[in-house]
């Protein structure tokens, strides 16, 4: 089982030729609705892209929260609808949390209000992870409280749990939460928060992992983008995993379809190496910014395989 702690959001997608400037009105090509939240949409990726449990089994449990409104009820309608479990899914006296994603050409700007993920306690969490296993993996973004994260990934550790953190957006770390993550996943602007470092070439990106290293975390990959990823297992494997090359629609999902790719595959399934995953992780998201949304853009374990003609089985 998979338990992601994270956001879930309304999502608001405007098409712009370009951004307005200050006091400017302009008017937008397209408008988008839907589930968001990189809790959400990690969750989603997971359940999109794993094979189904003859027995009903859920891959992913998903903790979170939404509001006491009609749009906390429909999102977590559609949760189940992709099959990601809502066990732990609560509801809030505030508004469900709301992001309005301006797209213009192949970029994205984000805007998010928390709402009711702000509202995720330290007893939701153990109320999520009580019947836990070691065999089990948590995933975890920043977009809900940092000390609900430092807290989360802390019981996972105490119970033998595989722990992955995708450390969007990025906020300063308490040094001692590193020795608590397996698997970090942190995308360009990130890395240079975290570490200080500009990865912006592999000299750079070699030097930003290895600093991950140091404080304490096993393996990395390092999301790059249209140039793919880099990734480090504490210096003995490192490599640079290419991205395919698609037609660019909406590059919303693709990093939360990298990083659930990635929890389901390594170390979920266990019989892959973590070059296998990242690779993998690698071609369900270059398939994700090919379409509109975030979501609804994120392929399936069959589509990922037509395509790529890969034989992982997830």
């Amino acid at each position: 089982m998979i338990y992601v702690l994270g956001s879930i959001n309304h999502d608001i997608s405007i098409e712009l030729e370009r951004m307005p400037k200050k006091g400017e009105t302009t008017l937008a090509d397209g408008c988008h609705m839907g589930l968001g939240g990189k809790g959400a949409n990690q969750a989603v990726a997971i359940a999109k892209l794993a094979r189904k449990y003859d027995d009903g089994r859920k891959a992913v449990q998903l903790i979170g929260k939404v509001g006491n409104d009609t749009i906390g009820t429909e999102l977590k309608a559609k949760l189940e609808s992709y099959g990601v479990g809502v066990d732990y899914v609560g509801q809030a006296n505030r508004t469900t949390g709301t992001s309005v994603v301006a797209i213009t050409g192949k970029d994205n700007r984000i805007m998010t209000y928390g709402g009711a993920n702000i509202s995720i306690s330290k007893s939701d969490v153990d109320e999520a992870l009580m019947n836990a296993q070691s065999t089990d993996a948590l995933l975890c973004q920043m977009e809900v409280p940092l000390y609900i994260v430092a807290y989360a990934l802390a019981q996972a550790r105490m119970r033998g749990m595989t722990t992955i953190l995708n450390p969007a957006p990025a906020v300063e770390l308490p040094e001692d939460m590193y020795y608590n993550v397996d698997v970090i996943v942190p995308n360009e602007t990130e890395t240079k928060r975290l570490t200080g470092i500009n990865p912006k070439d592999w000299d750079l990106q070699l030097a930003a992992m290895k600093e991950f290293h140091r404080r304490g975390v096993r393996y990395v990959a390092l999301t790059l983008g249209a140039n793919g990823c880099a990734i480090s297992d504490n210096g003995k494997l490192v490599s640079h995993i290419p991205a395919r090359k698609v037609k660019v629609l909406d590059t919303t999902g693709a990093g939360d379809t990298f990083v659930g790719a990635l929890a389901l595959t390594y170390p979920h399934v266990g019989m892959y190496s973590f070059e296998e995953a990242c690779i993998f992780a690698t071609r369900a998201a270059s398939f994700t910014v090919s379409r509109y949304g975030a979501a609804e853009s994120i392929p399936t374990f069959d589509e990922v395989c037509e395509l790529y003609n890969t034989t992982i089985d997830a």
